[in-house]
């Protein structure tokens, strides 16, 4: 029965080759057992229902992931160490994306110093994903992080770094910000008139 599958799924998920052999049954098409594993457990065990829900994004394809990640989300404050860990260890760059975002709308500051360090990851994509969580982590000890991607040599990773410092607010920025009105990419230019206009103040009505 699924009660008996799901129970069996509870103390499968406690050990690190459960949860494989989990994600194992999620990809052959028990999918309504697995979820049903994570639904019961979200209450009582909620960092176990984040270490599986992780894995599973790690596992997942294409759309998949975006499913998990808003799962992690959902989840809140106990997913925050388990998406901490798997942005410093991660090699596929797309689950890398749904990890930082994951951690940008999280709000969650212990996952400043890895987005940080995301920025200078080899994929144009993983960067852009990291400017944008530090943007959503409004914190202003990601400032310099986000100054120093400015001098990135992709122009997307650069006008994400804009977009995240005009998230940020920081009056600091508007210098940097006001230098990038010059950029030979349009895209560029728009991304920092908008972050000038999100910070606002005096001396960017200047620029």
């Amino acid at each position: 029965s699924v009660a008996s599958r799901v129970a069996l799924g509870r103390v499968l998920v406690a050990h690190e080759a459960g949860r494989a052999f989990l994600v194992t049954q999620y990809g052959s098409g028990r999918r309504y057992v697995v979820q049903a594993v994570v639904d019961s457990i979200i209450g009582d065990r909620p960092v176990v229902a984040a270490q599986l829900l992780a894995e599973l994004m790690a596992a997942a394809g294409g759309e998949a992931k975006l499913h998990f990640e808003a799962q992690l989300i959902t989840l809140g404050e106990p997913a925050t160490p388990v998406l901490v860990e798997l942005a410093k260890s991660e090699t596929d760059w797309q689950t890398m994306m749904r990890t930082l975002d994951a951690l940008g709308k999280l709000k969650a500051k212990q996952g400043r110093d890895v987005m940080a360090a995301q920025l200078h990851h080899s994929n144009d994509w993983v960067r852009i994903a990291a400017a944008h969580a530090l943007g959503d982590l409004g914190d202003l000890d990601g400032v310099p992080a986000l100054v120093g991607a400015l001098e990135d040599t992709s122009d997307t990773v650069i006008s994400a770094a804009l977009v995240g410092l005009g998230k940020v607010g920081d009056l600091g920025a508007v210098q940097v910000c006001g230098q990038k009105l010059k950029h030979k990419n349009p895209r560029v230019r728009a991304a920092a008139v908008s972050a000038l206009g999100r910070i606002g103040g005096v001396e960017a009505k200047g620029f």
